[in-house]
């Protein structure tokens, strides 16, 4: 009853609007009385067109109505503003009340149900086959139009010329607007929406609906539900997750999914060749599930991607859900639009979940009651995508890894970079698209890599060259679980596999792939760092070194001898411990025989030490480190003794 009277009140504007218009052109042009009242109803009918089909107009018509309105109160009694208003609530109350009992009349009519080959006598206690089959309550007035759903102009208008394509051209038997994306993009709003802007009845259905346990019994609901459809007249049709109703019956089905299959496109053909008025939409987030034979043209005529919410649509959403959860002005102007540019491609879905998370947060006492900053927006996103990628615990700090000094400010700069990449923003600066780290092997690349995720707290997946070479859809699907992680860091050990010179490689496509991603010829997506490391740089194509690509080096190189001997006098305290004493000579039989060595050979050799002297203390009880275990640990890993 709401919903009718809103769409009913939203008559009075254009009608006002034409019969003020329409009187002040019978007083301009002196026009007698039968003439005057044929140019009310003549600007009245031109109100009503321009209300249904120019936005603008409705904007327009309904201030304008709000100033006539005061205006009449202002300048007349108050017995005669009375009168005016009860006269224009009772006006509403009545025509709402007749639009609502035609709606109900339309909606209630019975269905005749076809003959079910199901036993003949029903079940005590259950309902029977021809009662389940009715789908009244699954009939219902749109709760909102497309006024509801800001931006997606592009969307809304290929919806909109489908539909009255369908209404206004039955004879054309063009029908059936399959709607495909992403879950959690707003298909089913978007249909319902629809039906709300076209002022008609929408009747929905799903799988769960129609399913029935009894053999043969679902298809039969299937041909009762178009058949409620049909009785509707000028109505949406809506079967959403219709990738349960026709599957590919190339894969072997099961008979009874064939068989399913087969009723839904042989009412699909009946529903477009009645003429009946009935649009049928349908939903899907995989095209590639349906049976060929059903999406052809012909039987779906107008297929409607449903991508993620443009600009306007996230900034809507956003200021909404976070308006509702903390108040009206929980959200700065420059911290909302950076959110929004940056969470470009997220579902509509999860940018709604984030007014309610804050909330959570704020109960939980993690920011106070000011207004939200970008860094605690962030977080929220985190919790809500619920994963840090492959981020393994105990991960060292960038200050911990033995690395060329200058290098280390390299790394330590990027970080800050990635913690402030709001405020890098406001003033005018940005991220690199991707990194190169090169050095040789043993040197810390990839601690490097975990460490950078770790103090900025990015979101951290990791993959090898071999890994991406092993299958061409490698690299789409981790690229796409960045996406999703954003912000996130990809890294890419042993780079040079994938990203050697074209020239001389046998895996160019995969070049080519992971190329386009990285420099946005696909589509820029912001907060995605890719990492590439590589021992040997020179073997790296040209185009991937480039601006755009990998454009910001960082070198790392086997440790000096002061770095070396302090990192080699820490680590053996911390392993030797309590339990075992080392001289100070055999701590320099173990800098000498180290030195020149990188990181990850230094590690190897003084666990191998440890591992000796615990062997000798099981044996003999000893529990000093001599130069003895020395050399025998570092034999075997073919070091050196000066």
């Amino acid at each position: 009853m709401k919903d009718t009277i809103v769409s009913t009140a939203r008559l009075f504007p254009p009608i006002l609007t034409g019969i003020f218009a329409g009187a002040g052109l019978g007083s301009v042009l002196h026009l007698n009385d039968m003439h005057w009242l044929f140019a009310m109803l003549i600007c009245a009918g031109l109100a009503l067109a321009l209300h249904r089909y120019v936005r603008v107009a409705r904007g327009l018509m309904t201030a304008g109505t709000v100033v006539a309105l005061l205006f009449v109160v202002a300048h007349s009694s108050v017995r005669t503003a009375a009168l005016l208003g009860v006269g224009i609530v009772f006006w509403l109350v009545l025509r709402a009340v007749h639009r609502h009992l035609q709606a109900r009349r339309s909606t209630s009519r019975p269905v005749q149900q076809p003959t079910l080959s199901t036993p003949a006598q029903a079940v005590p206690g259950q309902p029977t086959p021809q009662q389940a089959n009715l789908l009244d309550d699954r009939v219902h007035c749109a709760r909102f139009s497309f006024d509801s759903i800001v931006g997606m102009a592009e969307t809304k208008n290929r919806l909109l010329n489908a539909a009255r394509d369908v209404l206004t051209h039955p004879e054309q038997a063009r029908n059936g607007i399959l709607l495909s994306g992403e879950p959690g993009n707003g298909k089913t709003m978007f249909a319902e929406a629809l039906a709300g802007e076209l002022g008609i009845p929408f009747f929905s259905i799903s799988y769960q609906d129609i399913a029935s346990k009894w053999i043969n019994e679902t298809p039969e609901r299937v041909k009762a539900a178009f058949a409620q459809a049909t009785r509707l007249g000028h109505a949406i049709f809506f079967i959403d997750e219709i990738d349960g109703f026709i599957k590919s019956r190339n894969d072997q089905p099961h008979s009874m999914d064939r068989d399913l299959c087969n009723t839904m496109l042989t009412e699909i053909t009946r529903l477009r060749h009645g003429a009946t008025g009935t649009i049928l939409i349908a939903a899907t987030n995989d095209l590639g599930r349906l049976d060929g034979a059903a999406i052809r043209e012909g039987r779906f005529d107008f297929k409607v991607e449903i991508p993620p919410p443009d600009t306007p649509a996230r900034e809507a959403i956003l200021r909404r859900s976070v308006g509702k959860a903390l108040g009206p002005n929980a959200l700065s102007i420059p911290v909302l639009r950076s959110l929004a540019a940056r969470w470009a491609g997220f579902s509509v879905a999860r940018l709604a979940a984030i007014g309610p998370q804050l909330a959570d947060m704020r109960r939980e006492g993690l920011f106070g009651n000011g207004q939200v900053s970008f860094e605690t927006a962030m977080q929220a996103m985190r919790r809500i995508q619920g994963s840090k990628g492959q981020l393994p615990e105990n991960v060292k700090a960038i200050e911990a890894i033995i690395m060329p000094d200058g290098s280390r400010d390299q790394l330590k700069r990027l970080s800050m970079r990635l913690r402030h990449v709001h405020r890098m923003e406001q003033l005018g600066g940005a991220l690199p698209r991707g990194v190169l780290f090169y050095g040789p092997p043993g040197t810390g690349k990839t601690l490097a890599a975990l460490a950078l995720a770790k103090s900025s707290g990015w979101a951290f997946l990791k993959t090898t060259g071999a890994e991406l070479l092993h299958s061409h859809t490698t690299w789409d699907r981790l690229y796409r679980q960045a996406k999703d992680l954003r912000p996130c860091i990809v890294f890419v050990d042993e780079g040079d596999d994938v990203l050697s010179d074209r020239r001389m490689s046998g895996v160019a496509p995969v070049t080519n792939r992971i190329l386009a991603s990285i420099d946005g010829a696909d589509g820029r997506v912001p907060d995605v760092l890719v990492i590439a490391a590589t021992n040997h740089p020179e073997a790296l194509d040209p185009a991937v070194l480039r601006g755009g690509r990998l454009e910001q080096k960082i070198r790392f190189d086997v440790p000096s001898r002061e770095s070396l001997s302090a990192y080699i006098r820490a680590q053996l305290k911390l392993k030797a411990g309590d339990t075992f004493a080392i001289s100070r000579q055999t701590v320099e039989c173990v800098i000498t025989g180290l030195e020149g060595c990188s990181i990850a050979d230094a590690d190897a050799a003084l666990q191998r030490i440890v591992d000796e002297a615990a062997a000798q203390h099981i044996e003999s009880g000893a529990t000093t480190i001599t130069t003895a275990d020395v050399h025998a640990a570092l034999s075997t890993l073919d070091v050196s003794i000066g």
